[in-house]
């Protein structure tokens, strides 16, 4: 049977993947978006006219925190804020306000909420699943919790709410050669873009220690858990959506270097970490949590890439 699917942050690189997934199958997709167009209503429509009738909400809308190209100003962090916290409040309250809500809202946020501490020993060995707290508070961190309890205001009566904490989302990756020469770098999208050129020039890092886990997650799973809880009208409340096979940070850029055959020559010292992105945000890549996907697996969902050298494979490809 087709579903009326609504997607917050629909043109988003999560969004567009789930936009494909669902229209294969046959199902109807409306974005939520900043500019008008086919298929798509404003956020200004969502306020004006309110939602419209669909089966399913899937809210993926937010800025990116690790922009790399944008300074960390209190402007820039009160936009981030934003992206997630405001956008959250309305799409609840347009669903709370429908008169045929929809059937299930999925509400996304990060595996920031568990947080991080100084004491990399407890990153490196405490597993965090779903009913975890967080092991120490940072802004990443403070950031989802207002997050999450922005969605946290939908009327679970009428309204099955399921809430994804998302891990690191690796995307495709094409590295294109002229023969022998030097290769060329591909298009790709999610967190590969931040990190492909130093790598394809073979000046590939680990960050600070290294040892700080690495919760992540192939954009094929992440679609796939999307579909799994959206399907199973038994799935609700909070999933983590994190690979099972976690490494860390060192272990992930070997085998993202050895997918491309670059080597790995150096370490980013912490203190360029934070110089480039701001302290505040920088836990972000210099910490960690040692995430589990439990209630993920015990629902039923099997991943299609478990581990970082099946996932690479995947994700990296030579074409010539």
């Amino acid at each position: 049977m087709t579903k009326h699917i609504v997607i917050g942050g629909g043109s988003g690189f999560i969004g567009d993947m789930l936009t494909i997934a669902l229209r294969e199958r046959g199902d109807r997709v409306t974005w939520i978006s900043r500019n008008a167009g086919p298929n798509r209503i404003t956020w200004d429509d969502l306020s004006q006219t309110g939602l419209p009738d669909c089966d399913a909400v899937v809210n993926l809308a937010g800025q990116h925190i690790l922009d790399v190209r944008r300074r960390w100003t209190d402007a820039y962090r009160a936009e981030v804020i934003d992206s997630r916290v405001h956008t959250t409040r309305a799409l609840v309250a347009a669903i709370n306000e429908a008169r045929n809500p929809p059937e299930v809202f999925v509400s996304t946020a990060g595996k920031c909420f568990y947080g991080t501490t100084e004491m990399e020993v407890d990153q490196a060995t405490v597993d965090l699943d779903e009913t975890s707290v967080p092991i120490g508070m940072d802004f990443p961190a403070e950031l989802v919790g207002l997050w999450e309890a922005a969605s946290e205001g939908v009327d679970t009566d009428r309204i099955r709410h399921i809430q994804l904490r998302i891990g690191v989302v690796l995307g495709k990756i094409e590295r294109k050669s002229d023969i022998g020469k030097l290769w060329r770098i591909g298009r790709s999208r999610g967190f590969l873009p931040i990190i492909r050129l130093p790598f394809c020039l073979g000046l590939g890092a680990k960050i600070g220690t290294g040892r700080q886990p690495f919760p992540w997650i192939h954009v094929d799973d992440m679609v796939g858990v999307i579909l799994h809880v959206l399907d199973r009208p038994q799935t609700e409340g909070r999933y983590n959506a994190v690979s099972p096979g976690i490494v860390d940070n060192a272990t992930f850029t070997e085998a993202f270097a050895r997918a491309l055959g670059r080597p790995v020559v150096w370490s980013v010292p912490e203190w360029i970490v934070r110089a480039i992105v701001g302290s505040e945000r920088s836990s972000i890549l210099l910490r960690g949590q040692r995430v589990r996907p439990r209630r993920t697996l015990e629902s039923g969902y099997r991943f299609t890439f478990p581990t970082i050298d099946v996932a690479m494979s995947d994700l990296v490809r030579k074409v010539i």
